[in-house]
């Protein structure tokens, strides 16, 4: 059975909190399958306060979201699932 944390997880986003400076602009939209574990779908560089602002970053959302469905509906939950559904697909 999969992890409910995945399969009930909200985004959440990742943050440099001792940073100087400008908030960066550049975005990496991934998923965590664990902990310092992470399957990455995409990335954008974000002007906008929401992703749902722009086409290019609603896309990106849109490729997590599917990949996330994807993940789910295979019975991945952690890097050891994922590994196995890899190995099962090059069979």
């Amino acid at each position: 059975m999969a992890d409910p944390k995945l399969l009930d997880s909200k985004g959440k986003k990742a943050r440099n909190w001792n940073r100087t400076g400008h908030a960066s602009w550049l975005r990496v939209y991934a998923i965590r399958l664990e902990k310092n574990v992470f399957l990455v779908t995409g990335g954008a560089i974000k002007l906008t306060r929401t992703m749902q602002d722009r086409s290019h970053t609603q896309e990106e959302l849109n490729k997590l979201n599917q990949c996330r469905q994807y993940l789910v509906s295979n019975g991945v939950f952690d890097s050891d699932s994922f590994v196995s559904m890899i190995e099962e697909d090059n069979l």
